[in-house]
């Protein structure tokens, strides 16, 4: 081959890969230090040695049946909203629940992603079911942490970037929601939390401003938005799961059912122990 042949073939590849700039514009696989594990567990976060990762992985209850999974696929039939006494569907609980490790800073704020809100859902409820759900563990601290809402994001995917997102998206295998946690494992104090609600399920809202007094509703076979929330913002506030039987009745209770809203609202334990963190 010429030398005039292998300067053109190279000119061309050149041209080929060179972006803006004359950088060589090669796709490389993502950096290390921005790959956010999937699977439940704590982890070391590369280029800050300070942090820790804890990610939650909230988890249908098992003994449903299988043919309501309805992963990706709407509702066999419009879900029927099914009101009964809150003091059955609701009832309280004194079980303590574990600390996670953290608690957060005198001030939060969070950001929502409302282009990724189910239309079940509404992207103008969003705002009112955060704050509902971040309402109940304010109160039970003492408002001794002001969380308030910041600017709104596009962002669905858990990563390390100063952002505190609530948002729908993909998640790993059948998780109803899993939450990022980064925490300063020397101060204890919280970094950053990014909460992902599974967009492969059916979601639906039941407002509870509308319920009827000393009434509990949820919409049957689907899952409810506010009740899965609030469950997973006791992660924020730096609560564990827990799966004992003993923590069925718990907002901690490390797994989720449809047709469920008792979560919207603290139990006794569930309270106590959030305070006792703070």
């Amino acid at each position: 081959m010429t030398s005039f042949r292998k300067i053109l073939i190279f000119s061309l590849v050149a041209s080929f890969f060179l972006g803006i700039g004359g950088v060589l514009a090669v796709n490389l696989p993502e950096p290390a230090a921005a790959v956010v594990p999937e699977q439940a567990g704590v982890y070391d976060v590369l280029g800050h040695p300070e942090l820790k990762l804890k990610v939650f992985v909230h988890e249908p209850k098992t003994d449903q049946p299988a043919k309501n999974n309805n992963h990706g696929k709407p509702a066999p039939s419009t879900p029927q909203e099914i009101c009964a006494s809150t003091t059955t569907l609701d009832p309280d609980s004194t079980s303590m629940v574990a600390g996670a490790g953290w608690t957060m800073p005198a001030n939060w704020i969070y950001r929502l992603n409302l282009n990724s809100v189910p239309s079940e859902v509404g992207s103008a409820n969003l705002p009112t079911i955060a704050n509902n759900s971040f309402n109940q563990w304010t109160s039970a601290i003492n408002n001794l942490v002001t969380i308030e809402r910041g600017a709104d994001t596009n962002i669905n995917k858990a990563q390390l970037d100063g952002q505190n997102i609530i948002a729908w998206g993909r998640t790993s295998g059948t998780a109803l929601a899993v939450s990022y946690i980064w925490y300063n494992t020397g101060t204890g104090e919280l970094v950053e939390v990014d909460t992902i609600m599974n967009q492969k399920f059916t979601w639906y809202w039941s407002d509870p401003n509308n319920w009827p007094t000393s009434q509990t509703c949820a919409y049957s076979d689907v899952y409810d938005a506010q009740n899965i929330l609030t469950h997973e913002l006791g992660h924020t506030v730096g609560l564990d799961d827990e799966y004992e039987s003993s923590y069925i009745n718990n907002t901690m209770y490390g797994y989720g059912s449809k047709g469920e809203t008792k979560k919207n609202t603290l139990t006794t334990g569930d309270k106590n122990s959030a305070l006792t963190l703070y």
